[in-house]
């Protein structure tokens, strides 16, 4: 247990290959949270792609920016976009449009940081994403315009199934030190194993991936994390 007085956050993340894949994961947890991570992968920042960076994908997203469709389950809970990718400020436009209140993108990718800030506007809060062995001190040039910090729990983003790197601890107690009250989020490899030693080094929202999306029940494995906080 921790002394922790902040409630832990916890945020299902997913890099979907097909947005039926999207669908039927967000379904698992509907009503279950307030916010959901959608992963986008662009296949050059990292290995793999995810939906919508696919060509196949196009059509369908363009009908979403259009308003003809929607992201599931859209009324029921908020949506978070982590760009796994390069020139993100070329791809939040279309998200703001899809009704996102959050993106966070990653320091070590191209970006252009005060388009990202023009595009965000008062529209959704902006977060960075900092990769295991990333000088922390690289976030002193944003952290007056975000509203949190994301740390990869895994050494390899954009593969599913990594082990947990325990460097990330100590990248959370820096964080934590050196920037106060901002919120840190973990994301890759979060479970109930992990959760206990990332909230004790000062984590206060959780993106955990299958351990909570592909439990047979979801709720269970939400609340396990969630009582952590007590």
């Amino acid at each position: 247990m921790t002394h922790n007085s902040r409630l832990i956050e916890v945020i299902p993340s997913l890099p979907a290959l097909t947005f039926q894949e999207l669908s039927a994961k967000i379904g698992k947890v509907a009503g279950l949270v307030e916010t959901f991570q959608i992963d986008v992968a662009d296949g050059m920042f990292v290995p793999n792609r995810s939906w919508p960076m696919n060509p196949h994908d196009a059509a369908q997203f363009a009908r979403m920016v259009k308003g003809d469709e929607a992201l599931p389950h859209k009324n029921e809970m908020d949506f978070e976009v982590h760009f796994m990718a390069h020139n993100p400020e070329k791809l939040l436009p279309d998200w703001i449009k899809l009704g996102i209140v959050r993106a966070i993108f990653h320091i070590e990718a191209r970006h252009d940081f005060s388009t990202l800030r023009s595009l965000a506007g008062d529209a959704v809060e902006l977060g960075v994403a900092l990769n295991i062995g990333t000088s922390i001190s690289r976030i002193d040039a944003y952290i007056g315009h975000i509203s949190v910090v994301q740390l990869m729990g895994i050494a390899k983003i954009g593969v599913q199934g990594q082990p947990f790197d325990p460097r990330v601890l100590d990248m959370i107690a820096q964080v934590k030190e050196r920037y106060g009250d901002v919120i840190i989020e973990v994301d890759g490899s979060v479970n109930v194993d992990t959760a206990p030693v990332l909230i004790e080094a000062g984590a206060t929202r959780l993106a955990p991936g299958s351990y909570v999306l592909n439990a047979e029940d979801p709720k269970s494995a939400i609340d396990a994390l969630t009582s952590l906080s007590t």
